[in-house]
């Protein structure tokens, strides 16, 4: 059974993240101070951790600096009242955090999260017990395979194309650096003169359309508008 501790000095908040917690088959843990959650943290094993930000003597931020620090890399799910969102939530997924909600927040919206990051736990315990060099990107959503040569979304097959998986796979192993078209058509493509890079928006579009989970509000495969395509390196 999943393992999750709750830190909130607000026991109104702990009482009834706990009973929806409890409803769908998790066992619960709680703190009302930081301090006593980060003894529960270390001395327990949680298997995610739900932690506020502003709370009295020690805050969420300091909390999660000091749990890093010591090697600790159970995922968290960031909760603040805070204003600013866009802000706060750059700040909490910097300092360490897997995930930020803003508060207040519908139990819907909490169970994804916690079901998104408790598939990727159990994934990467998977994939490390079958192979410890088994070269695998997975964040809960999407999972690129290259041993298999595969992705998968949501645990579902993307049912890419040799070309699609070839172009996703060296994005994603040049995270955080712009690929020209030109360099993906002679590095996936293996052009060694200037092909048509219609071609690799065509192929862009398609891999996009089997991937991204909002089509709208793409997260794998971003444009720099004027120089090309690249995979955020926040997300390795």
């Amino acid at each position: 059974m999943t393992k999750i501790l709750i830190i909130d000095d607000d026991n109104q908040i702990v009482t009834g993240t706990s009973e929806i917690l409890d409803s769908a088959g998790y066992e619960v843990l709680s703190a009302t101070s930081a301090k006593a959650g980060y003894d529960i943290a270390v001395n327990q094993s949680p298997d995610i951790i739900l932690l506020d930000w502003m709370m009295p003597e020690m805050s969420g931020m300091q909390f999660l600096e000091k749990y890093r620090e010591e090697g600790f890399q159970t995922p968290v799910i960031m909760l603040t009242g805070k204003g600013d969102e866009a802000t706060y939530e750059s700040l909490a997924l910097d300092g360490g955090a897997d995930v930020y909600i803003a508060k207040p927040y519908n139990a819907s919206a909490l169970l994804s999260q916690i079901k998104a990051l408790k598939r990727r736990l159990e994934y990467n315990d998977k994939r490390g017990k079958e192979s410890a060099n088994r070269r695998v990107y997975c964040d809960g959503e999407l999972i690129i395979d290259n041993d298999a040569m595969q992705a998968f979304k949501f645990e579902e097959s993307c049912d890419l194309t040799n070309r699609e998986f070839q172009l996703l796979q060296y994005l994603e192993e040049n995270a955080g650096r712009v690929c020209s078209r030109g360099e993906l058509l002679k590095q996936v493509w293996k052009y060694d003169f200037l092909g048509d890079e219609r071609t690799v928006d065509v192929t862009i579009k398609r891999t996009r359309q089997k991937i991204e989970p909002d089509q709208k509000y793409f997260k794998y495969i971003l444009t720099r508008r004027g120089f090309g395509y690249f995979f955020p390196n926040d997300l390795k």
